[in-house]
């Protein structure tokens, strides 16, 4: 079973490589550390860790939404005295996790699933446990942290409809990895019922982390975006919306929006920076006078902030008249509503929020969010929540609501993880 994923695996990449690879290229510093995505590692790495006075813990973060969350994690376990190593998958959460561990944290890239630069990965990280977030699955890493006997933790963990019938498809390979997890902690009694039906050992349902992760936290980078805006000109009483995590499609929906509504001024954070050359090219052929975040140059009488860096757009829903989600009106899946919500600004989103299912009809039952289903309805929505200040804090105090009875989290995933991990203490297998 392992040789033919490993087979597969290894044809996917080839054929699906030069795409990946033009992506990096595009998103910049795909240099940096190239080689760890192979498990090639330098010396004076290899020297550091080397050194282990005591427990290691070992955590995967895809991006910068599961970076947010490790964060958390990685807090509770340093207070448990346990060293920590986190690895990333992509370039823009490797940096902001580089911008926002603590020191004694050792950063990486994750390795790509073979097996030999997984094997090298454990021999260099050498953890006592091994924690994965949300459907982050490799099969060759978990069953090498089978074949070493290291407990492995998937954590605020989901199964979406498509996942579940890929799962189903393919339950020769995924039954053999979910039985080597030692505990899943979900996000929903939804998720937990999936993992138990394709053969996790032991589900537990301890909630959604982002809720946690969207509360103010410590140490963050703090930028003042109400002062970014008057150095624009943008005036106290303006409407502002700002758009975060949007995708291909939603910035023309959004230019159009301008047009129809000049009186708004719209923060535009795309979900990958890369694409900064094509939405300016957009939004001149849009008409919509835009200036950048960074590098942006005096620009007379803006009406848009195309927010081209990493990691703040939690800082730039501060100052939202309203929010709107993305990859929800145009793209399958959706973004996180709760960061949003949890600004105190009413929040839009699209029909699309596949990702997120249990969170939004929490909130759609609560009145804690609007859903619109097309541009028209995301307009009108725009303009009703711009006039209507009443309105507007309906949504807030639901919002806030739904938020306050959904954090905790955190510590009842790392108290079952602690727990599990003292019982799982058992002689390592010789390598």
């Amino acid at each position: 079973m392992r040789l033919l994923y490993t087979i597969l695996y290894t044809l996917g990449f080839v054929l699906l490589s030069p795409g990946f690879l033009y992506k990096m290229w595009k998103r910049g510093k795909y240099r940096e550390n190239f080689t760890q995505r192979f498990g090639c590692y330098s010396p004076e790495l290899r020297q550091r860790l080397a050194a282990k006075p005591g427990r290691r813990a070992w955590l995967q973060a895809v991006s910068v939404g599961e970076v947010n969350i490790a964060l958390l994690i990685i807090a509770a376990l340093r207070e448990r005295g346990l060293q920590v190593v986190l690895t990333t998958t992509t370039s823009t959460g490797y940096a902001l996790a580089r911008e926002r561990l603590p020191a004694d944290v050792t950063l990486l890239y994750f390795p790509q699933d073979f097996p030999a630069p997984v094997r090298r990965a454990y021999d260099l990280i050498a953890p006592d446990l091994v924690v994965l977030m949300e459907s982050e699955i490799w099969p060759n890493h978990v069953w090498e942290a089978a074949r070493r006997r290291v407990p492995v933790f998937l954590i605020n963990a989901r199964m979406s409809p498509r996942s579940a019938r890929r799962h189903a498809k393919l339950g020769w390979l995924f039954r053999s990895v979910f039985a080597n997890l030692t505990l899943v902690c979900a996000q929903s009694a939804e998720d937990a019922a999936n993992f138990r039906r394709f053969g996790a050992p032991r589900v537990e349902l301890t909630g959604n982390l982002k809720y946690d992760a969207s509360l103010p936290q410590p140490g963050h980078q703090t930028i003042d975006p109400r002062q970014i805006l008057r150095d624009l000109g943008v005036a106290e009483s303006r409407p502002v919306l700002v758009a975060g995590s949007t995708h291909p499609g939603e910035e023309d929906i959004l230019f159009d929006l301008l047009k129809q509504m000049p009186e708004v001024f719209l923060v535009l954070v795309p979900r990958h920076v890369e694409r900064t050359p094509e939405i300016i090219e957009l939004a001149k052929r849009k008409g919509v006078v835009m200036t950048l975040r960074k590098n942006g140059g005096p620009v007379h009488s803006p009406a848009c902030l195309l927010v081209n860096t990493t990691g703040e757009l939690k800082s730039f829903y501060r100052v939202a008249t309203v929010i709107f989600v993305g990859k929800s009106l145009v793209g399958i899946g959706g973004q996180n509503i709760v960061e949003a919500a949890a600004s105190g600004h009413p929040v839009i989103c699209g029909p699309n929020m596949q990702n997120f299912k249990a969170i939004t009809a929490e909130f759609l039952t609560a009145g804690a969010v609007v859903q619109v289903q097309d541009p028209y309805e995301l307009q009108h929505a725009v303009r009703d929540l711009g006039r209507d200040e009443q309105l507007r804090a309906k949504i807030v105090t639901a919002a806030q609501a739904v938020i306050a009875r959904n954090v905790g989290a955190t510590q009842r995933t790392i108290e079952l993880m602690i727990a599990a991990q003292a019982a799982h203490q058992v002689p390592r297998k010789k390598l």
